[in-house]
């Protein structure tokens, strides 16, 4: 059995995808994804959802005049006498942009920073990040705790929802409380609530099922998980 967090691997995969990922960093989570397959399926996983994105915006090249404002305004003119351009190293450094347009390549990290999937580098950084797995093991939607008890879900891909039906998530803090609503949503997409009554902490189950419209009739999960998964404290 891998000592690594899924969640955590999930999370980095889509870091290594964008590439931004550290040269030590990025090196062992290669030699990982060469051993451990479920690496490999998560990388394949970002590479496809970052690939439409990218298919559907034009290259353009950068103007050597917008390099020359950004070397200027970080020091440009003194990394220039002592090595190579701030462009020149950008370009070594990041093996992201190789092979992708910079319009391109900049609308992949910011639809990954809007889903905050670079914990860390988004802003505000989650208090605890949950991504949530279908039964059969698949990245189905992700939850990010806010230390102002705003939760933000984002579903990865669309849940069937029959006439009749909403989505509930849940949250289970206390195994003798038991699971604990967090709100509705009637379709699949993106919500947003706060409820700072409830408790955060690493290792917090949270959960969807599919229920009646209106919620569960009796206060708890009454029909099926369709995916579930425990907080983590984010990369910071």
């Amino acid at each position: 059995m891998s000592p690594h967090d899924p969640n955590e691997d999930f999370l980095l995969a889509g870091e290594y995808v964008l590439g931004v990922l550290d040269g030590v960093e990025r090196d062992a989570f290669e030699r990982r994804a060469a051993r451990e397959a479920v690496l490999r399926e998560h990388i394949a996983y970002w590479q496809e959802r970052f690939a439409d994105l990218d298919s559907g915006v034009a290259p353009k090249d950068v103007p050597p005049a917008l390099w020359a404002k950004i070397e200027s305004q970080l020091g440009g003119k003194a990394l220039a006498q002592t090595g190579p351009s701030f462009s020149e190293r950008i370009w070594e450094s990041l093996g992201f942009w190789r092979g992708a347009s910079f319009a391109g390549a900049l609308a992949s990290l910011l639809l990954a920073i809007s889903v905050g999937l670079l914990a860390g580098r988004a802003t505000p950084q989650p208090q605890i990040v949950a991504v949530m797995l279908t039964p059969d093991g698949t990245p189905g939607a992700i939850a990010e705790i806010h230390y102002d008890g705003t939760i933000n879900v984002v579903p990865l891909h669309d849940f069937d929802v029959p006439k009749g039906k909403t989505l509930q998530v849940w949250t289970l803090f206390d195994k003798a409380k038991g699971p604990i609503s967090v709100g509705l949503i009637e379709r699949t997409r993106q919500a947003l609530f706060r409820r700072a009554d409830l408790p955060t902490g690493p290792q917090q189950l949270y959960e969807i099922t599919l229920e009646q419209e209106g919620g569960s009739p009796t206060g708890k999960p009454t029909g099926p998980i369709l995916v579930k998964g425990f907080g983590a404290l984010p990369r910071l």
